[in-house]
């Protein structure tokens, strides 16, 4: 994903604050209220805007679709639990989630549709419809008010195509240790990707997961710790973090 520039960078925070991606005021009301475009040229104004509007649906997308958010979507079906999910089971969540999406802003343009306009004698609707004029709308309020393509799909379909065209650093096949929001419990895990793993383990704590060991071996290794320490166990890979579970990363720590 390219670096947006300063001013796109700014004012995508701006439309952020605004509500973006999901729903924005008319774009005649941030041409008027926003002070990095007030006093800009109506047409390099409009411009900015339409940057802006892109690189933040754009980097919503991009977190959206980021194997970390697949992988921890994934982990809540039992079927893919104690599975190391690759970039292609990723990929074919990601592309099956673009339905979501589509509807999501489908929805939203509906309902923003539907909203009953001001009536044509009032004197706010008469300056609200002169401002669109101003700055080179139509009189009629537009179907839309979001940071999306036309197309959503195809938006969607470029993003993922991108984030998963970048070739993934792969670790040796290893299994792992790691505590997160709560250090009492301990994953004993198996993964070939660690920073992914622990990327997905960010997504879903807002603390920063603790590793306590890592040692390369093969699924088998995870199968063997599991059936070793079964009597600590809590909930499928997660265990309590025991005395005999400390020992055993002191031990393997110490060589």
């Amino acid at each position: 994903m390219s670096e947006p520039s300063e001013d796109v960078e700014a004012l995508s925070q701006t439309l952020e604050h605004l509500g973006a991606p999901d729903s924005l005021p008319e774009d005649w009301i941030i041409l008027c209220d926003a002070d990095d475009l007030r006093d800009l040229p109506r047409a390099a104004a409009k411009r900015l805007l339409a940057k802006a509007k892109k690189e933040t649906a754009h980097r919503w997308l991009w977190n959206r679709f980021h194997p970390a958010e697949m992988e921890q979507e994934l982990s809540d079906d039992d079927a893919f639990d104690d599975t190391d999910l690759d970039d292609r089971q990723l990929k074919q969540h990601a592309i099956k989630s673009i339905d979501d999406v589509a509807s999501m802003v489908q929805s939203l343009r509906e309902r923003h549709a539907n909203i009953p306009a001001a009536s044509p004698q009032s004197s706010a609707h008469a300056k609200t419809v002169a401002a669109r004029l101003q700055y080179g709308y139509p009189a009629e309020r537009p179907a839309r008010s979001d940071c999306f393509d036309e197309d959503v799909r195809r938006q969607c379909r470029r993003v993922i195509n991108a984030i998963y065209s970048t070739r993934k650093v792969r670790s040796a096949p290893l299994v792992y240790l790691i505590s997160t929001d709560n250090p009492e419990f301990v994953k004993i895990g198996f993964t070939t990707c660690l920073e992914r793993r622990l990327s997905s383990l960010r997504t879903a704590s807002h603390v920063e997961p603790t590793v306590h060991l890592t040692i390369q071996g093969p699924p088998s290794l995870e199968r063997e710790l599991h059936a070793r320490f079964a009597a600590s166990r809590h909930n499928r890979e997660w265990f309590r973090l025991t005395d005999d579970i400390r020992s055993f990363i002191a031990s393997q720590g110490a060589r």
